[in-house]
């Protein structure tokens, strides 16, 4: 009896001293870490685009007709209440029809922007974001193929009405001041304009 409990006492301490060693050739546990968490990276940018009613000032001239222009812009919510875009305006010709002034008389006007924008948005009710905003930039004026590049600056007021999630219909009004245009003689022409707009802005995902 001694010498088999002996026994089962040495073959219990192998079976021990077995696994001790297969636990210690055991290569130690992979420690997986975390996934990292998702982030969408497109949730605060947006497209634009407009449609636009100018109507000119310009110093010295009654002024050329009023004209259509279209706009397209790329712009970041950075808050709940600021927001920023860049856009870039094309104007279609507009003529001088009736004008005091020999230097402009019969000519035509073409003018592109390239703007840098920012916005505060005054709250939201039923829908509806009221707006401030200002904007700088550069602006080519071309008068009868005399083309000029000017410092340009505009300030804005609107309201967009949110249709959906991600989509809204924006109606504004910008004052620019979009420097000066050569004119047929050679002077320069102050050019300001008054400006209705309507556009959308789609919130990408």
């Amino acid at each position: 009896m001694k010498k088999f409990a002996l026994a089962a006492a040495a073959a219990i301490t192998l079976s021990v001293s077995s696994q001790a060693v297969n636990a210690a050739d055991m290569p130690p546990p992979i420690l997986r870490a975390p996934p990292a968490p998702w982030v969408e990276l497109g949730s605060n940018w947006y497209l634009r685009g407009d449609f636009t009613y100018r109507m000119f000032d310009v110093s010295g001239a009654n002024g050329p007709e009023d004209a259509a222009m279209f706009g397209a812009g790329i712009g970041y919510q950075f808050a709940s209440w600021l927001r920023g875009d860049v856009t870039l305006d094309y104007q279609f010709g507009s003529s001088f029809s009736a004008t005091d002034n020999p230097a402009v008389a019969g000519a035509k006007l073409w003018s592109s922007a390239l703007f840098a924008n920012a916005y505060v948005d005054l709250g939201t009710w039923y829908g509806v974001t009221p707006y401030v905003g200002a904007g700088v930039g550069a602006a080519f004026n071309d008068l009868d193929s005399e083309g000029r590049w000017n410092f340009a600056w505009a300030l804005m007021a609107g309201a967009a009405y949110h249709l959906s999630p991600n989509l809204s219909i924006d109606f504004g009004y910008r004052y620019a001041d979009l420097g000066s245009a050569y004119a047929l003689t050679g002077a320069l022409v102050d050019v300001t304009t008054q400006e209705f707009k309507i556009g959308l802005r789609y919130k990408l995902d």
